[in-house]
């Protein structure tokens, strides 16, 4: 079983140290940003890490983008907006599912509410259940 691993995933797994868990995984090329956004945030916005840690997050999510194979929706937009509308979720949402789908990959997410809805489509796991 190959993993697709969403961005709050992929945080969560560094987060852990559990980095093994990603050899033979894959992810979105969009990914890349939400996953620097989100350490940004956590610095920038919520105070909750110094900046030494933002860059060395960077760094080793660098690293990690770097051994998973990356997936793009190019060429599958439509698709992609037609599972956004019908659910309702966000178009980078649907994009996971719609990957998940069409390669028969499972997700692994930490977001609920995309849990739920990509729960209709394909298998989806957290990364507590492939970490421990």
């Amino acid at each position: 079983m190959q993993y697709l691993y969403d961005a709050s995933a992929i945080l969560n797994v560094v987060k852990k140290g559990k980095l093994r868990v990603f050899l033979g995984g894959c992810t979105l090329d969009l990914a890349i940003y939400e996953v620097a956004n989100a350490v940004w945030k956590e610095y920038y916005l919520l105070k909750k890490i110094k900046i030494e840690t933002a860059y060395k997050l960077i760094e080793l999510l660098s690293k990690i983008f770097n051994i998973l194979d990356l997936h793009a929706i190019k060429g599958f937009e439509k698709e992609v907006m037609d599972i956004a509308v019908k659910e309702g979720v966000t178009v980078y949402d649907a994009s996971y599912i719609y990957i998940a789908t069409k390669n028969k990959l499972t997700l692994v997410t930490d977001d609920r509410k995309l849990m739920d809805v990509a729960r209709k489509y394909v298998d989806v796991v957290t990364t507590n259940e492939i970490t421990t």
